[in-house]
């Protein structure tokens, strides 16, 4: 490629240099880190010039960003939300990818952009995630700045030998690669983590199923919600056998929901409360607001439970950080446009 590409007019090594930095944001297997060291070594025989070599890699590959960007930002949720979309991830799985992807905000993108295997994936989810124009493409090409410009320097201080310029570049990939793998792995365990305890708290479990899956409907599924009045009745002291059989029955008739297995883990009073940080500081007061919403509708519009009603509700509100004042008026409030 080298004997090739030093025959060529400067134009055209410039155009296949172009090429290869943009097309790498759509396959990320085109070396367009080698495209740059090419063009740095090429100038030491007076076929390129550094600056213009870096500016021509760099434009490019950030725009082949922008491309996808603005591609995965019009066709990334549709897909996901098609049946097939649907069986690669699930809308859970999507919102908690989201929620991992918007944790580590601009300086996690910033430092994606230097990992290989890891910097194609980061235009395209900044696209579906829908993250603003310049908060997503601002860090990023700032990141293909620095990565280019330290190539093309790299190429023309090599200048003299290009085996000696693909050692040095193969050696830091392999560095940036087991960084990535570093990565990869704690972002593994971490989502392990979170699914081992969320498995150890199914009355979490339950709620942030409910408000992951309405993240782009402002409505609440009211199985989920019902699904939550469940294992509220399930897990905390308050109410007697009888009751909770009632209640079970009820949302099991009504929704569907599969009969509880084992008998009921009564817990002491209060732990709601301990719980409530864990949901306040994911999901807005929006969404909490409109799941105990939807557990009113689920389990109490039709005037059935009311003598399960108010402690039930009571001890929604305490799960999504809302006082019994607020949760009064609230049942006040949907009664009354119920009657209407």
């Amino acid at each position: 490629m080298v004997g090739w590409l030093a025959t060529l007019p400067p134009a055209a090594v410039y155009v296949v240099l172009a090429a290869l930095a943009f097309v790498e944001n759509l396959v990320p297997v085109v070396p367009a880190d080698v495209a740059v060291a090419l063009g740095a070594f090429l100038s030491q025989r007076g076929t390129t010039t550094p600056l213009v070599v870096f500016l021509v890699v760099w434009v490019s590959n950030v725009g082949g960003a922008v491309a996808v960007y603005f591609a995965a930002r019009h066709l990334g949720r549709p897909f996901f939300a098609t049946s097939l979309g649907r069986r690669l991830v699930s809308p859970r799985g999507i919102a908690r990818i989201e929620r991992e992807y918007l944790r580590f905000g601009v300086a996690g993108i910033f430092f994606a952009r230097f990992l290989p295997g890891i910097r194609a994936v980061v235009p395209p989810f900044a696209g579906i995630f829908r993250l603003s124009f310049w908060r997503a493409m601002l860090p990023m090409g700032v990141a293909s700045g620095i990565w280019y410009g330290g190539i093309t320097l790299l190429g023309v201080y090599l200048g003299g030998s290009w085996e000696a310029i693909v050692r040095a570049l193969a050696r830091l990939n392999q560095v940036l690669a087991i960084v990535a793998g570093i990565v990869i792995l704690a972002v593994v365990l971490v989502i392990l983590r979170n699914r081992r305890a969320a498995a150890e708290e199914p009355l979490v479990r339950s709620a942030e199923d409910a408000l992951e899956a309405s993240a782009d409907d402002p409505g609440v599924d009211p199985g989920h919600a019902a699904q939550l009045v469940l294992e509220i009745a399930y897990e905390e002291e308050g109410l007697t056998p009888a009751q909770r059989e009632a209640v079970a029955r009820h949302l099991r008739e009504r929704w569907g929901l599969p009969a509880k297995a084992g008998v009921a883990v009564t817990r002491p009073p209060g732990r709601l409360a301990t719980l409530a940080p864990r949901l306040r500081e994911r999901f807005s007061t929006g969404r909490r607001l409109a799941l105990i919403e939807g557990v009113w509708q689920a389990a109490f519009a039709e005037g059935s439970l009311p003598d399960e009603e108010q402690w039930l509700m009571a001890r929604a509100g305490e799960l999504l950080g809302f006082s019994a004042e607020e949760i009064e008026g609230i049942r006040t409030r949907l009664r009354a446009a119920g009657a209407e």
